[in-house]
């Protein structure tokens, strides 16, 4: 079998960010989010979930993945930072563009992939492969436009918390945040294939959700062997499988972030991985094909928890 295309696009880390420990806003920030909505939305609008959530902001959790991946060493040369939002930010003072442009060193270019549903990240890793191949303001070696040469990496931050107002979509269970590095060049695990289709919105599967990260693995199965991962809406049937597949399960209480943090968890880096993802609400069907990580070129990992780095 050959190898990856040189100019492949390669993910070379994901690392699923600690941020239950973070801080939340302060009461002043709630307060100005609740006066600002019943302006908006008359005074009887309801406002007591700003209390009952745990109030973090995407400013802080940007702060922490980047910390987070400045501990892996995984911050060189970065031109792109795509932040992918699937729930409101709980603070309206800072614009997150600016804010992480300021943020990461050398003033990478940014933007936000917004009201994509589950599709949110899908896109924007395609978004950045793109970018990354074409070049643009920033994006190209020394910022000279059209002139990526296939240098540099793009942080893709993929944001989400908890502390919303009653609705009757899935939202998460609690704030998360995953990071991907990506490249045009170097080590990793190559994009072998990534779709982002339309398809028909709703029903969810019927019978019960599969527990959190649980895997349904053959008896014996090789390291080698390929691991598929499906999001909460997705049915198993509606999927290619193999016998031999080793199929793990999303997060229930994770909104787009659930099968980037199984992805994130990845103990098998000599076995393809295929990420299936559906977005009832918006009517998507995602898919990502990952190759194994080349061996020749890998560092060890290090063993640390919660997180695969791939280059």
């Amino acid at each position: 079998m050959s190898g990856p295309r040189e100019d492949a696009l390669r993910v070379r880390a994901v690392v699923d960010v600690p941020v239950d420990d973070l801080a939340p806003v302060g009461d002043g920030t709630r307060r100005s989010v609740a006066e600002d909505l019943r302006y908006v939305y008359g005074e009887d609008q309801p406002t007591d979930w700003l209390e009952d959530g745990p109030g973090r902001d995407y400013p802080t959790m940007i702060r922490a993945a980047r910390a987070a991946l400045g501990g892996r060493g995984l911050l060189d040369d970065v031109r792109l930072v795509v932040l992918v939002v699937t729930t409101p930010d709980l603070q309206h003072e800072r614009l997150l563009g600016g804010f992480v442009a300021d943020l990461f060193d050398g003033g990478p270019s940014t933007f936000c992939v917004t009201e994509q549903g589950l599709a949110g990240p899908f896109t924007a890793l395609r978004l950045a492969g793109e970018l990354l191949a074409d070049g643009g303001p920033g994006v190209g070696p020394a910022g000279r436009p059209g002139d990526a040469g296939r240098a540099g990496t793009a942080v893709v931050l993929v944001l989400e918390q908890c502390t919303l107002p009653p609705t009757a979509t899935r939202v998460p269970a609690r704030d998360r945040v995953v990071a991907l590095v990506v490249a045009r060049d170097g080590a990793g695990r190559p994009v072998e294939e990534l779709t982002v289709a339309r398809a028909a919105r709703g029903p969810r599967p019927a019978g019960p959700t599969a527990p959190a990260g649980s895997s349904d693995a053959p008896r014996g199965a090789r390291p080698d062997v390929r691991r598929v991962v499906l999001g909460v809406d997705v049915d198993p049937a509606d999927v290619p499988l193999l016998d031999s597949d080793v199929v793990r399960h999303a997060d229930p209480g994770a909104a787009a972030t659930g099968v980037w943090e199984v992805l994130a968890d990845d103990d098998a880096p000599d076995a393809p991985v295929v990420l299936h993802e559906r977005c009832v609400e918006l009517g998507y069907r995602c898919s990502l094909a990952l190759g194994p990580r080349s061996a020749a070129t890998a560092p060890e990992a290090g063993g640390r928890a919660r997180e695969a780095v791939l280059a």
